[in-house]
């Protein structure tokens, strides 16, 4: 069993939280900004996190005050934004995810963009990361669900890292890495229906799963046993479309593809999906059977240009005929149309 450095982490309400915090710069999303500003001490400055091209970021530092203190309140890109800010000014940080569609408050590094690529900078540890579990669930729910993404990405991350490994590439196997990973993946097995409800169990255990996730790959300075092709073909996506998912939901799907393209673990990645009601199908995503192609037929070139990690993405030439065998397994995914969560977004609202 691994000894974790874990992240510093509180369970309560966002109010609390803030409350006799000096001055503070917030980054943010909106929603939620909106709906909470009024009932928070308000912050020295405001960032509203959208975009996450690094000469953006870079023009923030520059009007960044006196402040005390970083804190990101929102999903992934105010949570990065937040951390890209710190590790600049060397304040220090507090993390409030809204949401549990992506892993970002318990991640060392910040996730930005550089010439359309994904990249990740700096090293920065937050002080807390607060976990307001009514909050998060007052989210639309299918941002909560997409939370299993970057855990059901254990399933071919650890594959590929298996592959590279045999074969002598990157970082050595590791027993114990391993091991977290199949546990991880185990323990979704379990909790997917309560993710389908996004119920308060399913929300801490997302975060905790999280939580361990971060600081993994903290003490390994590396992210094998959670990422591998499934993400890679995630950053192609949107290197060629420029378009921005939901993070989690897209990896899902790409999991999804990924397995198949791996000739295993299809049907249990699709399976979890289905259990759990996340978002995956291409077409609930608004991915086009064009851009699907173009991504994957132009993926060997993508990651060897992005020197990224081996995986089987550099065994099997992708072709017309994989490209159709893959698309054949995302499109047999359940369909999750928005209007389908109306009533329970309503049933979350506080």
């Amino acid at each position: 069993m691994l000894d974790l450095p874990l992240f510093d982490t509180t369970e309560g309400s966002i109010s609390e939280a803030l409350d006799g915090l000096p001055g503070y710069t917030a980054c943010v999303n909106d929603p939620p900004w909106s709906d909470l500003a009024s009932s928070l001490p308000s912050p020295e400055r405001v960032i509203l996190a959208w975009d996450m091209n690094l000469d953006h970021l870079e023009s923030l530092i520059e009007g960044e005050g006196d402040s005390e203190y970083v804190v990101g309140i929102g999903g992934g890109s105010a949570l990065d934004t937040a951390k890209f800010i710190s590790w600049k000014t060397g304040k220090p940080l507090v993390q409030i995810p809204t949401i549990t569609s992506v892993d970002a408050c318990f991640t060392k590094d910040a996730g930005i963009r550089v010439d359309g690529n994904v990249a990740y900078l700096g090293m920065v540890i937050p002080d807390t990361v607060v976990v307001d579990i009514d909050l998060i669930r007052s989210a639309p729910a299918h941002l909560n669900r997409a939370g299993i993404g970057d855990i059901l990405s254990c399933q071919t991350g650890l594959f590929d890292w298996r592959l590279a490994s045999d074969r002598g590439e990157g970082v050595a196997w590791d027993d114990g890495l391993a091991a977290l990973g199949f546990e991880l993946l185990a323990e979704l097995d379990e909790y997917a229906e309560e993710v389908a409800v996004v119920s308060e169990e399913a929300v801490r255990r997302l975060v905790w799963a999280y939580r361990r996730i971060g600081a993994a790959c903290l003490q390994a300075s590396h992210s094998r046993f959670e990422e591998g092709s499934e993400h890679f073909l995630g950053y192609a996506y949107e290197f060629y479309t420029g378009d921005r998912q939901i993070h989690g939901e897209l990896i899902a799907m790409c999991v999804v593809a990924s397995a198949s393209l791996q000739g295993e673990g299809q049907q249990k990645a699709a399976e979890i999906i289905a259990r759990s009601r996340t978002r995956a199908h291409p077409a609930d995503l608004g991915i086009t059977r064009a851009a699907f192609d173009r991504s994957l037929l132009n993926l060997a070139g993508y990651v060897r240009r992005q020197d990224l990690d081996f995986s089987i993405i550099d065994l099997t030439p992708i072709d017309r005929q994989v490209a159709d065998r893959l698309w054949e397994a995302v499109s047999a995914l359940p369909r999750r149309p928005l209007d389908e969560d109306r009533t329970d977004e309503m049933r979350f609202t506080p």
